[in-house]
């Protein structure tokens, strides 16, 4: 229950497109800094067995990139008698504490704030008039992760993307004798200025890349992370080196715990626009990794505020990946200790190259084409043109070394996405390894040779990591498929489909990514063998496509298929049930599907989240 301890009758004078900063700066020009914190300590006080807590909403001006870096002027939450911060103040408690807030209104607009509700139950609105105070009082029965955010009246979080964005917090509560070390990280947003070329700003827990919190953990120790996406679209968010394990999802006024049959392993996971999601991981191996948003546009350093950069991606090509060469949605974590994985086999390390050459298909446009062969033995690709890269067929639990050459006139690097491996091989260069081992670019005309022992049988990717966007878009990447000992890699039942960029990294990829499937806008039919299992190997290689669904439709009958991997992770038995043959699938996810097709056709179609159909392409099931 909602209540406003002072009623503005006043008719609202500011127009929905006015800035909150700039109605701000005209009365109030010296503003107060906005601090961050990293959702640590929470806010508010005991009394009596409940949590008050009094907050206030103003402008200040907000710092992500540190003391040194620019600044930008916005509204934000404190806690009263404290400084304005990102993200809003941690409210934590126990399960079942009610919980008392008041917020104080020094805003020139009102403020609609939503999340100040009982859990379970149904999270409305409470609108704060300029100069007011909002009294709410809610009990938080239900135990999980939740959120509350505040915007001008008549703001969605789906359309918060200006100087309101960052206001919003997390909310936790703790069920009974709970281990409270996990960690939360609340994602923001903040739009560019219309008509800029500049990219948007994205940080986690107030601060962008390289100013994120640095984390530590040791190897064997259990690591739990809350994620809370404050922002207005969703995130593809990525584990370097572990899989973790998800354990619950929620939307911010609910939150669904998985029982152990139904919980997934990932090195990928969509966690959409004010959604959140608890992971749980064990870092085995000791090295620096990362966990980052795979969509281009949140991990590159073409940001507003960056001191001094340019808007141009392709400037930052000579940097490394610890300064300019990566912003936004990331996080560093150093794992200290002895190596816990088990021992690699005792057998010979196969050795492959892979050779990275320009290539001349797109005119002006740079392209690039990918090598790859194995004691002289050139490696089978999905079509004749230069993308996707060759698919490189490993074994499960053979070690192998592969050499990777550059005859390009710009450094690369390759990382081999979910593969589990040693910190120095995962192609991060600058930041991959320890402090006396640092991972190093792949030099023009140089080669670096990678070596791994593949832990699991199942569907990956290899793609550059350098920090230019012509190089993913431009074909640096392929599929990375691991068998089981004694299997072959046989194509008329084993199909590979590969999701990428076709050609020049668009700068309004979020609305106009042009898409390839294999190579191809409009590729030709997928022929299948009938009767028998086939396996279909999705791979999202796009810079942007957070939100990518596909399916298997029939004229006449439903599709079912049998979820069989994810990440490269087996598919736990329990989850092993036939179900509608339809997926989304984020940028950086891979999903094995096993189909038994019958007769009549079939086609494959490719839309984005919002429904529209970007590719359909025929299923010949051959007889």
């Amino acid at each position: 229950m909602y209540t406003t301890t002072r009623i503005c009758a006043a008719i609202l004078w500011i127009a929905a497109g006015v800035s909150l900063a700039h109605a701000e700066q005209a009365a109030a020009p010296a503003l107060p800094k906005i601090s961050t914190h990293d959702n640590q300590r929470p806010a508010g006080t005991f009394a009596n067995g409940e949590l008050r807590l009094a907050l206030w909403a103003g402008t200040g001006r907000w710092s992500p990139y540190g003391a040194a870096g620019s600044t930008l002027d916005l509204a934000a939450v404190g806690e009263e008698g404290g400084p304005l911060s990102v993200p809003s103040p941690l409210i934590r408690v126990p399960q079942g504490t009610v919980v008392h807030v008041s917020l104080r209104n020094t805003l020139t607009i009102p403020l609609r704030v939503t999340g100040f509700c009982d859990r379970p139950g149904r999270c409305d609105s409470i609108v704060i008039a300029p100069g007011a105070t909002g009294d709410a009082r809610f009990t938080l029965n239900a135990a999980g992760t939740f959120h509350y955010w505040g915007g001008r009246t008549g703001s969605q979080l789906g359309n918060r993307d200006g100087d309101d964005s960052q206001l919003g917090g997390a909310i936790i509560a703790d069920p009974p004798s709970a281990d409270t070390s996990d960690r939360v990280f609340v994602l923001g947003r903040r739009a560019s200025e219309a008509g800029s070329p500049r990219a948007p700003l994205t940080v986690i827990n107030g601060r962008s890349w390289p100013h994120t919190e640095r984390l530590s953990y040791a190897t064997g120790e259990t690591v739990r992370w809350r994620v809370i996406n404050l922002t207005n679209i969703a995130h593809a968010m990525h584990l370097h080196g572990f899989y973790f394990r998800v354990d619950s999802v929620g939307d911010g006024a609910s939150d669904t715990h998985y029982e152990d049959s139904q919980r997934r392993e990932a090195v990928t996971e969509q966690v959409g626009s004010g959604r959140t999601m608890m992971m749980n991981w064990m870092p085995q191996r000791p090295g620096n990794w990362l966990f980052h948003c795979h969509m281009l546009v949140h991990m590159m350093a073409r940001e507003s505020l960056r001191p001094g950069l340019t808007a141009e991606a392709g400037s930052h090509a000579g940097a490394p990946h610890d300064s300019a060469g990566m912003a936004g949605l990331v996080l560093g974590v150093l794992v200290t200790g002895p190596d816990r994985t088990p021992a690699a086999p005792a057998a010979p390390r196969r050795a492959l190259q892979m050779v990275i050459d320009h290539d001349t298909r797109l005119g002006a446009t740079a392209s690039y084409k990918v090598g790859l062969s194995s004691a002289g033995v050139t490696a089978p690709r999905l079509n004749l043109g230069a993308v996707p890269g060759p698919v490189m067929v490993l074994t499960r639990g053979e070690p192998v070394s592969v050499e990777v050459v550059n005859r390009m006139r710009e450094p690369t690097a390759i990382h081999w996405h979910g593969i589990e491996l040693e910190s120095y091989d995962d192609g991060v260069p600058g930041f991959g390894g320890t402090a006396g081992s640092v991972t190093p670019p792949v030099a023009p005309g140089g080669a670096f040779t990678a070596r791994f022992t593949p832990m699991r049988a199942g569907t990956f990717i290899y793609h550059t990591h350098w920090h230019d966007p012509a190089q993913l878009a431009g074909g640096i990447y392929g599929p990375l498929i691991v068998l089981e000992p004694g299997e072959t890699y046989q194509p008329s039942r084993d199909h590979i489909i590969v999701v990428s960029l076709d050609g020049a990294y668009p700068e309004d990829a979020l609305r106009n990514e042009p898409f390839a499937v294999n190579g191809a806008r409009q590729p030709p039919p997928l022929e299948l063998e009938p009767g028998v299992v086939n396996r279909l190997r999705f791979i999202n290689i796009t810079a942007d496509a957070v939100a990518l669904t596909v399916q298997l439709i029939s004229r006449f009958d439903p599709v079912q298929w049998t979820l069989a991997g994810k990440d490269g992770a087996a598919t736990p038995p329990a989850q092993r049930t036939a179900r509608q043959a339809r997926q989304l699938i984020t940028v950086g996810e891979t999903y094995d599907f096993e189909v038994t097709p019958g007769p009549g056709p079939l086609w494959l179609e490719l839309r984005r989240g919002n429904g529209e159909q970007l590719i359909q392409w025929a299923v010949l099931v051959r007889r």
